[in-house]
């Protein structure tokens, strides 16, 4: 993998006594491999790859990523901590340090979410009836108009 991006990991994950270093476990490698499984992240991946190229001769690549592109370096922090935490050695500095046992996190790991995911369907009402008399009106007067947005007056007058 390339040196930069072991820079660049290394300066997110430099490791110490009890922590192996990015490099160590081939954090850049594994990325590349998480990114390759879909043309968004890998796009991504590669503007991160075009980017360190390009500041190569800058001491501290992270710092700089976050400073001039903080969407990319979030992308590729999360990838990074992907990379990182499912690492079977990581894991077992987790379990020897916790009382968390050495397995993935979650049954498949942490994926990283690409942004043709929505964190919620726009188009529908968000509120939920909880049975009560309060929250069955609000339902009904979101259903009357779904687009409308509530002032914080409006909503503080539905626990009423």
């Amino acid at each position: 993998m390339s040196t930069l991006l072991d820079r660049f990991t290394n300066d997110l994950l430099p490791g110490n006594d009890h922590w192996p270093a990015a490099v160590e476990i081939e954090v850049g490698a594994v990325m590349q491999q998480l990114a390759s499984t879909d043309s968004e992240q890998q796009s991504l991946f590669d503007r991160l790859l075009d980017f360190l190229e390009n500041h190569k001769e800058r001491p501290a690549l992270a710092e700089i990523l976050e400073a001039k592109d903080s969407e990319l370096f979030g992308f590729a922090k999360v990838l990074a901590f992907e990379a990182y935490y499912t690492n079977p050695k990581v894991r077992e500095v987790v379990a020897s340090r916790s009382m968390y046992a050495n397995r993935p996190p979650q049954p498949a790991g942490f994926p990283v979410i690409t942004r043709r995911v929505s964190p919620w369907n726009e188009g529908e009402i968000l509120w939920r009836s909880d049975g009560t008399e309060c929250s069955d009106e609000v339902l009904m007067e979101q259903k009357k108009d779904p687009k409308k947005t509530w002032t914080v007056e409006e909503i503080r007058q539905w626990r009423h």
